[in-house]
């Protein structure tokens, strides 16, 4: 007796879209020297300015990186785009030994904005996602103030990014 069976396939579920932001790299201001009180800005490309700052041999300052991941839930080979959030929830600080350092503003290569404000929401449209996961890479600089009333100190300052996706569209 021969039996003969019948495959059903069931259409594949989709997954709830998600994203995932990683730091890739910390923003990093380098070694400096300043009497009392200065500026270093590392711009999101990686120019280094400063005001009042005596560069000094050591750990090279270069923005922060991230990586921006969506993942759609499903495998639909559609073009589409994603109109995301951006906000740096506040300013950025720490007091080692004698010395303050505040990162007050933000700058960024992400397209469309020049600047992360501290509590402001940036809009973002990534264009050319074409397949169920989009990734995008973007870095961060700002300007760190610090203020220097004894000793020295060596300043790591997180930055907290948080990235909503608004709409696909």
């Amino acid at each position: 007796m021969l039996g003969a069976g019948l495959a059903l396939s069931t259409p594949a579920l989709a997954a709830t879209p998600s994203i995932t932001v990683t730091a890739d790299q910390a923003l990093r201001f380098g070694s400096f020297f300043t009497d009392t009180s200065g500026t270093r800005t590392v711009s999101a490309t990686g120019t280094v300015t400063g005001s009042a700052i005596v560069p000094l041999t050591g750990s090279a300052p270069g923005p922060a990186q991230f990586t921006f991941t969506y993942d759609r839930g499903i495998n639909a080979n559609v073009n589409y785009s994603l109109l995301i959030a951006v906000l740096v929830p506040g300013t950025a600080s720490q007091i080692s030994g004698g010395v303050t350092g505040t990162i007050a503003s933000f700058n960024t290569d992400l397209p469309g904005v020049s600047a992360l404000l501290p509590g402001q929401i940036a809009q973002i449209t990534l264009t050319g996602c074409q397949s169920r996961i989009c990734s995008r890479t973007f870095r961060v600089g700002g300007t760190l103030q610090v203020a220097r009333t004894s000793g020295g100190a060596e300043l790591a300052i997180p930055i907290p990014i948080v990235v909503t996706v608004l709409a696909e569209l």
